[in-house]
């Protein structure tokens, strides 16, 4: 849910948000070619952490063509 709360920060759909359910060694934020936006949450690094870092870098990101 805070990633999702964070996303709606930014007015993304959150139907162009994906969010696997397993954590992965290498987090990653990608813009895929669809418009979607596939966030993958690191399983060795504290959620809250991870949490401003995926925020600066979605301030860095164009999601012009995610948004409402």
């Amino acid at each position: 849910m805070k990633i999702l709360e964070l996303t709606d920060f930014f007015n993304l759909h959150r139907e162009a948000v994906i969010i696997p359910l397993t954590l992965a060694d290498e987090p990653s934020v990608t813009l895929l070619p669809d418009k979607r936006l596939r966030i993958v949450v690191p399983k060795n690094r504290s959620f809250e952490d991870w949490l401003l870092d995926l925020r600066a870098q979605l301030m860095k990101m164009n999601l012009s063509t995610i948004t409402h």
